[in-house]
């Protein structure tokens, strides 16, 4: 069964005094390991405040992920905004994609639903040259 798990949180790179860009170089690098080898796919969409991320995958193995990632100490306030099995990857080339600095922010407390964030980080990535790709495949 593939499952989609979306959530928000608040963004605590600079205040831990860690430099944005290798912060995010780091998390992209362990993401891309750890799909990798768990066959899941998604994306982290990020500003300087928050962070929007998309999982797919086999449920258990996104949950675990997930119980992993709430232990980050790099970002707090985790908000689950949806979680629910779906018939398709919409991020099936990427182990993880980094759009940085979304042109249209679903950051807030006005989340639409998982499927409107999808779709915004779909859009972004299909047009934005200035997001950052971690183009790893999955499959």
């Amino acid at each position: 069964m593939l499952f989609r798990l979306v959530y928000h949180s608040r963004n605590l790179l600079r205040r831990k005094g860690v430099a944005g860009g290798s912060g995010l170089m780091s998390i992209a690098k362990a993401a891309e390991q750890n799909n990798l080898q768990l066959g899941i796919s998604g994306a982290l969409l990020f500003d300087k405040d928050s962070f929007a991320q998309v999982l797919e995958g086999d449920r258990l193995k996104v949950t675990q992920l997930f119980i992993r990632i709430c232990s980050d100490s790099r970002h707090a306030d985790i908000n689950i905004v949806e979680a629910k099995s779906v018939t398709d990857r919409r991020f099936a080339d990427w182990a993880m994609a980094l759009i940085a600095n979304p042109a249209a922010s679903p950051f807030g407390p006005n989340f639409i639903s998982g499927d409107a964030v999808v779709e915004m980080m779909v859009e972004q990535l299909k047009n934005s040259d200035a997001s950052l790709r971690v183009a790893v495949p999955i499959w």
